[in-house]
Parts: C-alpha cells; sequence; structure tokens
C-alpha cells in the first residue's frame, strides 16, 4: 500500500490518495479525504490522515478484518500493532516502542474521524465506538450548568493517554547566534518576525505588505487559502499582533536594500520572495524555509526548527515576563487558553525547587526557624 500526492483538477489543490496493493485508490478512503478538503481542512491535516489511515488499512490486511465490522477491540489491537517495531513480525521479545503515544493518540484520531464520517453518512451503521456521557466531565461548568438542557457528550472508547512533553526551546544566546549568522536581510527579518511576534512559519510565509503596518507597530494574521505557496494560518480569524521598533527596522531595511534592488515597478505582493533563486519574486515556500534553516544549522551547530523560535519567545513571555496566561494565549493566536497551558505550563522538578526556595526566603526573612 502506498500513500500518492496528486493535484485535484478541479481546485488545483494538492491532496493524498490511498492505494490498496493492486495500487487501487481504496474508495472509502477517498470520500473521506475529499470531504476534509470540502470543510477546509488545512493540507497537513488532510496528509497526515491519508497516512494515518494507510497504516490503519495494512493492519486491517494483516489481521483479516473488515473495515466496516471493526469492533472495540480490533481498534485497541491497532495501537499494539503500531507499537511493533516490524508490524508484520510477532515477538515476546520488549523493545521499546517505534511511535510515541501522542503519535499514536493522533493517529487513531484520524481513524475515529473516518469512522465517524461514514457513519453519519450513513454508508456505515452505527458502531460501538464511541460512549456517551449525560454528566458534564470538563473541569470548567458551563453557565447555567445543571439547569439549562445540555447534549450528551460523545467521547472515543478507545483512546491512549499523550506524553507531557515539554516544547524544545533555543536560549538567547542561541537565537542571537543564528541570527548573526543570516547573510541576507530577508532571512534575519524573517527569523526575527518568528521569535519577536511568536508567529508560526505559515503565518509568516502568508503575509502581504499590506497586513503589515510600521506607522502603528501592528502585523495582521489574515486567514487565506489561496496562497501559492500553501502557506496556512492554523486559524479562521484575523489577529493583529504588536510589532516593536527594532523589528519594523528591519522590515524598512529589507524593502530598501533588498526588495529595492528588484528594480519592480510595484512591490511583490507578498513580503517574504525569492530573491536569488527559483522564479524572481514568487512567494517564498516551506522548502525554501527549511532550506535555509539547514543551512543555518549547518553554519552555527545549533540544531533547531522554525516553530522552536515560537517555542522559545511563548516560553519567555510566561516564565520570564511574567505575562498572564491570557495575554499569552491571544499573542499566540490560540482559539483555546487550553492550548496554551497545556503545551507550556508543565513545571518541571527544577521549577518546583525554585518555587519552595523562593517561598523559604520570605519565611526566612520573617525570622521563622526551620530545621
Amino acid at each position: 500500500m502506498k500513500v500518492q500526492r496528486i493535484r485535484l483538477l478541479e481546485t488545483n489543490q494538492i491532496s493524498w490518495l490511498v492505494l490498496d496493493d493492486d495500487f487501487v485508490p481504496i474508495e472509502p478512503v477517498f470520500s473521506y479525504i475529499k470531504f476534509l478538503h470540502d470543510i477546509d481542512r488545512s493540507p497537513n491535516t488532510i496528509r497526515n490522515a491519508a497516512y494515518h489511515l494507510k497504516l490503519f488499512w495494512e493492519y486491517l490486511r494483516d489481521s483479516s478484518f473488515v473495515w466496516q465490522e471493526v469492533d472495540i477491540a480490533q481498534l485497541a489491537g491497532f495501537i499494539s500493532w503500531l507499537r511493533r517495531q516490524d508490524p508484520k513480525v510477532a515477538s515476546i521479545e520488549l523493545h521499546a516502542p517505534t511511535r510515541t503515544n501522542a503519535t499514536i493518540d493522533q493517529m487513531l484520531s484520524s481513524v475515529h474521524g473516518f469512522y465517524n464520517f461514514h457513519i453519519r453518512l450513513g454508508s456505515l451503521p452505527e458502531l460501538s465506538l464511541y460512549r456517551s456521557s449525560g454528566s458534564y466531565q470538563k473541569r470548567y461548568k458551563p453557565f447555567l450548568h445543571g439547569i439549562a438542557k445540555t447534549k450528551p457528550e460523545q467521547t472515543r472508547v478507545v483512546s491512549i493517554k499523550r506524553e507531557q512533553r515539554r516544547p524544545k526551546t533555543l536560549t538567547h544566546q542561541q537565537i542571537q547566534q543564528i541570527l548573526d549568522a543570516c547573510s541576507h536581510t530577508r532571512d534575519k527579518f524573517l527569523l526575527s518576525l518568528l521569535y519577536e511576534t511568536g508567529m508560526r512559519v505559515g503565518q509568516a510565509l502568508g503575509l502581504r505588505h499590506a497586513d503589515i503596518s510600521v506607522e502603528n507597530g501592528e502585523v495582521l494574521v489574515v486567514p487565506r487559502n489561496d496562497n501559492p505557496n500553501g502557506a496556512r494560518t492554523k486559524s479562521r480569524a484575523v489577529y493583529t499582533l504588536p510589532a516593536l521598533t527594532p523589528l519594523m527596522q528591519l522590515y524598512t531595511d529589507y524593502l530598501i536594500d533588498e526588495l529595492g534592488a528588484l528594480e519592480y515597478d510595484t512591490l511583490p505582493d507578498f513580503v517574504f520572495v525569492n530573491l536569488w533563486e527559483g522564479e524572481i519574486g514568487r512567494p517564498l515556500t516551506y522548502a525554501a524555509v527549511m532550506s535555509l534553516v539547514k543551512r543555518l544549522r549547518k553554519k552555527t551547530g545549533v540544531d533547531f526548527t522554525p516553530h522552536m523560535f515560537c517555542h522559545s519567545r511563548a516560553t519567555t513571555w510566561i516564565r520570564d515576563d511574567k505575562l498572564p496566561l491570557p495575554v499569552v494565549s491571544r499573542l499566540l493566536t490560540h482559539t483555546s487558553i487550553q492550548t496554551t497551558n497545556d503545551t507550556y505550563l508543565h513545571l518541571t522538578a527544577e521549577d518546583l525547587k525554585k518555587v519552595l526556595m523562593e517561598g523559604k526566603e520570605v519565611r526566612d526573612s520573617r525570622g521563622n526557624n526551620y530545621v
């Protein structure tokens, strides 16, 4: 089985087909992937769903299961199948799992989404893959809870607890080292923008010059689905982010020193464009950014990804600047404060020790004795 990358003729969008062992598209998966396109899911979400369902279909094939008749036990068996080093070989020896719990749960989410689609479509009978709960299970109860009628909640019967992993970050010294290694103002401005504003690389690559206001020190994050470089904002709302003076000065330098050298009658619509390779003036792509990152890794010896700039800024805002969580969540354009909390507020043993020591110092200053 394989996942085949294709381009849809009607929309010119990139999509993926899951092919069986005879290289024939698997129709139930194809209809679900088309549904994800229709409801405007991101390209990464659709691509991941295709690869996850390809693995699930391999599991069904290896286990001689029929997809329309999958039960809870068979779906739970998919977890064990994913954890084997070689799913085709059964072994009684203990091996370290090849995939994390978070990765496996993401794959289960794709499978549940697939089944939920076909159940709602009516192409599949109701399967016992969900449980309904009449009581409100969330930590925070809604207004009028217990008075107003609430719909039963549906939760997955088969799931796996994800590991709590702290996001990887860079030190201030490492960030400065990377910025100093940039040969061009465009590249330095791009990485500075990611760090100073906490923007994702997809948000930055979709920026137009009209989205940046030097006078007001603001950057607009506008969701657009027609970017020729495939850039996505990952949110459907428009956000206004503050941009401090040094960052705006760097943007001005980029306009004058590098975009001005193009000698175009009008500036390219996109902020970040090809200036030295490829089709000059075309929007910069993810691949071009990753090529830049690889060169900077080799030059500096710092192992990093573009998203680590966002993680580093968010961590600084929370731990060093002590910004309130709702403010950080808004700056990161998260739709939920819970997302910010779950991602960045993991207390380490060092954090706990620091809090205890600070509390001890306060009590000591009051003249209390400790053993």
